[in-house]
């Protein structure tokens, strides 16, 4: 496997986001930047359980991602073999799930939790309506929560609002993925997803009205939480966030397959800035 299909098979942009995330829940819980060598350590856990997590979901997926022509997928065109994704599941999660202990035991509990949850989501949950996709949105807030628990200190409020801020927009965005994948996941797992049980619209207008709710619950931030309270540096990029957030929404109601594959990509792009957003006012 060359490293470009390495990088497609466990989606590693979405790797660094969890570890950024970490370092934004372990800032605020701190107050200040824990030292680089922890920073690195409680970096392993997440960083390898995802791309575990997106080589077995891969792995479940090959009928269905090329039922639906997902031709961005290796194990699709062959430019990875099951085994190769098998043995990164396999090696994943052993390591992440071992690296949290030795920062915690509640950082363990977490780890092992949604290493677990990672193989249910593959094997059944995302067949199930709205059961797997608040999965997926679960487990873009978590890695706030993390961090949180890495520095061994209570769980901050703001941590909290930071990581419901991220599960709206990532529910919201799932649930989109799920309206675009909805007919090759009929074909390929019999899926009984949640635009198969309400129809397409519903499931569209539900997407774009979490994506709203995100928007609106990242002005707070800006006005109330002490970290971010008046800061540019968190107001210019999640304000990019908000207006691709909003574009979307607006979009959704339409139902354009193009779009909705292109959307994909662009709550990717706000995911990031909202990131951004959230590191920069943290640390500066």
């Amino acid at each position: 496997m060359n490293i470009n299909a390495f990088i497609r098979l466990t989606r590693l942009e979405h790797a660094v986001m969890l570890c950024a995330a970490v370092l934004v829940g372990e800032i605020i819980a701190l107050g200040q930047l824990p030292d680089l060598q922890y920073i690195l350590l409680t970096f392993f856990p997440p960083f390898l359980i995802e791309i575990a997590s997106f080589s077995i979901n891969d792995l479940f997926d090959v009928d269905t991602d090329t039922a639906n022509k997902r031709y961005d997928r290796p194990l699709v065109t062959g430019d990875a073999k099951l085994g190769e994704a098998f043995f990164i599941s396999i090696a994943g999660f052993l390591v992440g799930v071992m690296a949290a202990l030795l920062i915690s035991v509640p950082a363990f509990v977490v780890a092992l939790l949604f290493g677990a949850f990672a193989f249910l989501y593959s094997y059944k949950l995302k067949d199930m309506p709205l059961a797997g996709n608040i999965y997926i949105a679960t487990t873009m807030a978590i890695p706030f929560i993390f961090g949180n628990l890495a520095v061994l200190k209570p769980l901050s409020s703001s941590i909290m609002l930071l990581a419901l801020i991220a599960f709206m927009a990532g529910l919201g965005r799932e649930i989109l993925g799920t309206v675009r994948d909805m007919e090759g996941d009929v074909a390929a797992r019999k899926s009984r997803t949640l635009p198969v049980i309400i129809g397409k619209q519903l499931a569209l207008l539900l997407a774009a009205v979490l994506l709203i709710i995100a928007v609106i619950l990242s002005v707070i931030p800006f006005t109330y939480l002490s970290a971010y309270k008046g800061d540019y540096n968190y107001l210019i990029p999640v304000a990019v966030a908000d207006v691709l957030l909003l574009y979307v929404a607006a979009r959704a109601i339409g139902d354009s397959e193009d779009f909705l594959s292109r959307a994909r990509l662009i709550t990717l792009a706000a995911l990031g800035f909202g990131l951004i957003a959230f590191l920069l006012g943290a640390i500066y």
